[in-house]
């Protein structure tokens, strides 16, 4: 069950920040270089359509990123509820056919839909 899977990674998490000594000295800028690597062993292993190992490097990858938001909620700058409520929130604007508020019939109205919502995003940050 995924929930019980991402609540045992979360709470290994926890454990990491708060009682591993490498864990507890790492910052975002050390976990962004690890996050990277990581990202270019998933792509490595797309290429080589190697599934096996693409699990586990998505995996790594999906620790990195557990890990950055750790620590940014660790230094007050975030939590991961707001991190999953901004995905969930962005994908709900730019992905409305998902949730039934309107009806997509082509790749070219799904794609011209979400640039079309991304343009007006980025233009109301101005």
């Amino acid at each position: 069950m995924p929930t019980t899977s991402f609540a045992r990674l979360l709470q290994a998490m926890k454990c990491n920040i708060e009682h591993c000594p490498w864990g507890k000295e790492q910052s975002l800028e050390t976990i962004k270089k690890e996050f990277l690597s990581e990202a270019e062993e998933v792509a490595k292993a797309i290429d080589a359509k190697d599934y096996e190992n693409l699990k586990e490097e998505l995996g790594d990858a999906f620790w990195d990123l557990l890990f950055l938001t750790s620590i940014a909620e660790k230094e007050g700058l975030f939590t991961m509820k707001a991190v999953l409520e901004a995905i969930n929130e962005k994908i709900e604007r730019r992905k409305p056919w998902l949730f039934g508020k309107m009806e997509i019939h082509s790749i070219e109205e799904a794609v011209q839909h979400w640039q079309h919502v991304k343009k007006k995003e980025k233009q109301g940050k101005k």
